[in-house]
């Protein structure tokens, strides 16, 4: 997969509950959980791109 195009997703992690969120990165988006509530989310930086999460 050379030049695949990034769909500038940023991963974020809840503290509270654990979960981890796959979002576009948009300023308007809230930086509140969607499963608890909680604020803010943590951001896990370094880790960019649609798969990068996910893939080793």
């Amino acid at each position: 997969m050379t030049d695949a195009p990034s769909l500038a997703l940023r991963y974020v992690v809840c503290d509270a509950c654990g979960t981890v969120f796959a979002l576009p990165d948009d300023p308007a988006e809230p930086d509140a959980c969607a499963r608890c509530g909680a604020r803010p989310l943590r951001e896990l930086r370094g880790v960019r791109g649609p798969d990068a999460y996910f893939a080793p």
